[in-house]
């Protein structure tokens, strides 16, 4: 559409330095309503939301949000997207040749989409006087493997650590045994250190999570929890959170790029 093209060319222009939010990329539904869904996919700030639902006879519509843009964080975290809502008319689909001079958009509403987590989120919708609110989240149908070695790097900060207590970071390698269920270990092979983790993992969408324990070359037990979990051929990304006994934490991000083919 030479509309959204031309309105998504203008808002390329104040494009942050970098993408200011988890990547929100993904098919999203509301599991107790199966049979009409949005799917979002995330550039820089700016979400484009298509909705595919249904008008008052039943018949299927889709509307689309091409410039949803980032509006900021709250002080809890949750992040906000809004933008205008069209909708679309043009050639029928089984012309021998798309005659793209009869497409035409024209703006019904308003869209925005907040999130206070990775997986799951609030999707508010305008169409003329009626306005539609629903809790999302991200839709599943297969688990990720992750299993693989990979070459990389573990960074964060240490709170509550005592001398410890800091930024850190150490190139890695990392291996990952995954059952392409919910049985999964990581190892981190530090500079002069050597952590296990093991745990259940989760898919939630296209990403993933683990929760489960660990220990390290000093012996100290701790609790082990990942998100934003994500692999494959290229590599492995995840924000960690690790809880030492007290109040010592080690919170940051792991990944690396995949060893061999």
């Amino acid at each position: 559409m030479r509309f959204v093209a031309a309105l998504l060319t203008c808002l390329a222009f104040s494009a942050h330095a970098t993408t200011p939010t988890t990547d929100f990329s993904d098919l999203w539904f509301n599991p107790n309503e199966e049979g009409w869904g949005v799917t979002i996919t995330q550039q820089n700030q700016i979400l484009f939301i298509t909705l595919f639902i249904y008008v008052a006879n039943g018949e299927p519509r889709w509307l689309v949000g091409p410039a949803t843009a980032y509006l900021g964080a709250s002080s809890s975290g949750a992040v906000s997207f809004s933008g205008p809502l069209y909708s679309a008319t043009g050639p029928f689909y089984g012309a021998p040749t798309f005659d793209e001079n009869q497409v035409a958009a024209t703006q019904v509403g308003q869209v925005t989409f907040t999130a206070g987590q990775v997986s799951t989120g609030v999707l508010t919708y305008t169409v003329g006087n009626l306005t539609v609110t629903k809790n999302i989240q991200r839709q599943t149908w297969r688990n990720e493997n992750v299993t693989g070695v990979y070459v990389g790097a573990s960074l964060g900060s240490f709170v509550g650590c005592g001398g410890r207590d800091g930024y850190f970071e150490s190139s890695a390698f990392i291996t990952v045994s995954h059952d392409g269920a919910s049985a999964i270990t990581v190892r981190e092979e530090g500079n002069g250190y050597t952590c296990n983790y093991s745990g259940n993992y989760v898919q939630n969408g296209r990403m993933g999570s683990i929760a489960g324990s660990g220990t390290c070359t000093d012996g100290a037990a701790q609790s082990f929890t990942a998100s934003e979990v994500q692999g494959g051929i290229q590599g492995l990304s995840m924000r960690y959170r690790v809880v030492f006994s007290g109040a010592c934490t080690a919170e940051g991000r792991m990944g690396g790029v995949r060893r061999g083919n």
